[in-house]
């Protein structure tokens, strides 16, 4: 069955952009996963909307993926449609206004704010996966919360409706923000940045936070980043350390012996499996050992039994 939606009196038709059975693992930075059922790339806002409108028609779940740097698939696969937004890049400036679709490389981003004459965004220089994805989790780094910059946040709702956040509003906080567990979808960014001609200068600190950060050995073998959220006051991997959990194992994960929070696939053929009974390990211990709960920061998606 065709299926349109009508957008600024034109008709979109989206079946030739659906894809049925795709592998995800290569969509996500663990390397890890089984296939969507059905997968699409929209380009713009109205192939996003018939997506989100092809799906309700046929009663299918929806899961949004960005750069896949900050979740886990599971090995069984993601039930219904996944709407990877890596297709949204457009982006423009406006004086001190930096906007940006959601798919765009966050490190991009930034690139493009410096040579724009914009700065603000350098301390998250090095940061992998998308703006989208970043705004989502307040990312944070070098002592800048994203959502210090932000204007405002352009989404839409399940049904496909268009709404604006205000950064104004407030609603972020330690690695959550309004949308973390909203299943709307963020569609463009709007971020007040400060005018600066020093480009030279902001390209230093820019590739300085991406030093510090490869230093930490988050990119010698694939992962997701930190696992888990730091407890109130504590760092988690400040935890996992002491617990004497960095090299602990299991299949083909293991603690990073750079930074405890880290969860690797070490030998690269880990399952998403091993990495979440990896995680799990590493949960029990810490309770066990501190009675304190790790929270997960890296976000499970598709068909987990638990």
């Amino acid at each position: 069955m065709d299926t349109t939606i009508r957008n600024a009196d034109e008709k979109i038709n989206i079946d030739h952009l659906v894809h049925e059975h795709v592998a995800m693992a290569s969509l996500c930075s663990y390397g890890t996963g089984g296939e969507a059922d059905f997968l699409i790339t929209p380009n713009n806002l109205g192939e996003l909307r018939a997506a989100l409108l092809w799906a309700k028609e046929r009663s299918l779940p929806t899961t949004i993926l960005g750069g896949g740097s900050n979740v886990l698939i599971s090995d069984k696969g993601v039930e219904g449609l996944v709407i990877l937004t890596t297709g949204l890049t457009e982006h423009h400036v406006r004086g001190r206004i930096f906007c940006t679709q959601s798919g765009l490389p966050l490190d991009t981003a930034i690139n493009v704010a410096i040579e724009r004459s914009l700065s603000g965004l350098e301390p998250l220089g090095g940061l992998p996966g998308t703006v989208g994805g970043a705004v989502r989790g307040n990312a944070s780094a070098g002592g800048l919360w994203i959502s210090e910059l932000i204007e405002w946040v352009d989404y839409l709702d399940k049904d496909g409706s268009f709404h604006r956040y205000q950064g104004m509003d407030g609603g972020f906080s330690y690695k959550k923000s309004p949308f973390t567990d909203s299943e709307s979808i963020i569609y463009e960014i709007a971020f007040r940045l400060i005018p600066n001609k020093k480009t030279s200068e902001a390209r230093l600190r820019k590739e300085q936070s991406r030093i510090e950060r490869m230093e930490t050995g988050q990119f010698d073998f694939p992962s997701a980043g930190c696992m888990f959220k730091n407890p109130h006051g504590i760092s988690a991997g400040q935890l996992i350390d002491e617990a004497g959990l960095k090299g602990r194992s299991f299949g083909g994960a293991r603690v990073s012996e750079h930074h405890g929070n880290f969860i690797v696939n070490h030998d690269h053929h880990a399952s998403a499996s091993d990495i979440y009974e990896l995680s799990r390990i590493v949960e029990h211990e810490i309770e066990k050992r501190n009675k304190i709960h790790l929270e997960r920061e890296v976000i499970l998606l598709g068909r987990w039994n638990n």
